[in-house]
């Protein structure tokens, strides 16, 4: 089981990849979106490198190359540019709300390795209640108790 001491742990690690910096062809080759492409896309204003004065090559954060895979999945799903783009910036506003109820989860526990079943228990801000999300062979479902 995962407690909160080590969880906030892991989100250290998370916030160290996000100061990663990778230069514009190491993008390219991993996500197969061309150089002039990212050039373009950057002009638009729809991906932001990072202003570094001793290097010219353009450097990116980790998650402006998930920004870069998001608008390639919705191209490769058909989508023009500008709504590609739209639906990245919905997805990664979604996955922003997602991550503030990171600060909730007190601890994980995988209970079943094999089905990937498990138990996430909630911190409840007002401490009243204990709130427990399940998944198991029964589906998925919370557990409220009063404390």
């Amino acid at each position: 089981m995962i407690g909160n001491t080590e969880f906030q742990g892991k989100q250290k690690v998370i916030g160290l990849l996000n100061e990663l910096q990778i230069g514009i062809g190491d993008i390219s080759k991993v996500t197969g979106v061309s150089t002039r492409q990212l050039r373009y896309w950057e002009k638009k204003g729809y991906i932001q490198s990072l202003k570094t004065k001793t290097s010219q090559t353009r450097k990116y954060r980790l998650a402006e190359v998930y920004r870069v895979l998001m608008i390639k999945m919705y191209l490769d799903e058909g989508y023009n540019l500008a709504k590609a783009v739209e639906k990245a910036n919905t997805t990664h506003k979604q996955l922003a709300l997602l991550r503030k109820f990171e600060k909730l989860i007190a601890s994980v526990e995988v209970t079943d390795q094999e089905n990937e079943y498990g138990r996430i228990n909630l911190q409840s801000t007002d401490k009243k209640q204990k709130v427990t999300g399940v998944l198991d062979e029964s589906g998925s479902y919370f557990e409220v108790e009063d404390k």
